[in-house]
């Protein structure tokens, strides 16, 4: 494997594919920090969707002029059931809800980030293996 990864479109692939990593991780961790500085309010769950394996949940919620908002957010945490008061994030452009999430929500960010993560050193790894000088024989 080391000797494939020595040749020219070896580099060009472990070189490729740690470039794509690091962007991936780069989105992520954006998205994740932009998330997190979004305002905040308790709202209250109205229903609970199943669409084939994932699950999602209507939730209400005020926002700061008074009214009220409805919207259907991914379920990525523990179960939500009718009642149940949960926080939601939110993110208002010109007085509208352009986004929204569950404020508990960052177990997705997490996972993506860290198999991302792994992606980035196992892509750094594969370059060293690519890059390293060839030994000369003697």
């Amino acid at each position: 494997m080391a000797k494939s990864l020595k040749s020219r479109p070896g580099r060009v692939v472990a070189g490729i594919v740690l470039a794509g990593a690091v962007a991936g991780l780069v989105l992520v961790l954006r998205s994740s920090a932009e998330q997190r500085s979004w305002p905040s309010a308790e709202g209250t769950v109205r229903e609970r969707l199943r669409s084939g394996r994932s699950y999602s949940v209507e939730v209400e919620y005020p926002l700061p002029d008074g009214t009220r908002q409805v919207a259907t957010l991914s379920e990525n945490g523990p179960a939500r059931h009718p009642g149940e008061r949960v926080a939601v994030r939110y993110d208002l452009a010109d007085g509208r809800v352009v986004a929204a999430a569950l404020a508990d929500n960052d177990q997705a960010h997490l996972v993506a980030g860290g198999v991302l993560g792994l992606l980035v050193l196992g892509g750094i790894f594969a370059n060293l293996i690519a890059w390293a000088p060839r030994p000369r024989p003697e």
